[in-house]
């Protein structure tokens, strides 16, 4: 019975999380211009912001994003058991460290990655590429790897996997095409 009270109050906690969202900041370097000399010459002068993103429940256009980004990760366990391993870990490291900052961006811009293309028959959908790569490099350039990995962890959560999960499997059942057996398969 605890366990169950255990495991209610965890999903409580989960769908809070879930409809709030979580925020997280990313400090970074600015420059501003000051003119001197009518404007002849110009300094630039650094300054250091404080820029504040929220992670939310990602639509299923974000979650397919998403799953292209996580299909990626590869890791051959037998190659990082050989001797040169530490070298190896250090290639992934660098190649998918820059992965999961991608993947936080995507999920940071949820669907305003999507901006309106016209065509004729009407508008088409397409990805600002230039946004999640500038994110990409910001959160790349200034999230550490520990909190790099809570944010993929609540990524993770976000995407509500297995609600959407438990849903696919209770509509299983009722499909109103399903065949219904007559008469049971005796072994013929």
């Amino acid at each position: 019975m605890e366990d169950i009270n255990k495991l209610e109050q965890e999903r409580k906690e989960l769908n809070t999380l879930i409809n709030k969202g979580v925020s997280f900041e990313v400090k970074d370097i600015e420059f501003e211009t000051h003119k001197r000399f009518f404007g002849l010459v110009k300094k630039r002068v650094p300054k250091e912001v404080t820029r504040t993103y929220k992670i939310e429940e990602v639509t299923l256009s974000t979650l397919d994003r998403l799953s292209a980004e996580w299909i990626e990760f590869a890791i051959d366990e037998t190659l990082m058991k050989s001797a040169d391993g530490m070298k190896r870990a250090r290639g992934l490291a660098k190649e998918h460290a820059v992965r999961c900052a991608r993947i936080i961006a995507i999920a940071v811009l949820g669907e305003n990655r999507l901006i309106p293309y016209p065509h004729k028959g009407g508008t088409r959908w397409v990805e600002d590429v230039n946004a999640i790569e500038d994110l990409t490099a910001l959160f790349a350039r200034k999230i550490k790897p520990s909190r790099l990995y809570q944010l993929c962890v609540l990524v993770n959560a976000m995407c509500n996997l297995g609600d959407f999960l438990n849903s696919i499997r209770l509509m299983l059942p009722e499909r109103t095409t399903m065949p219904n057996r007559i008469e049971e398969n005796n072994g013929v």
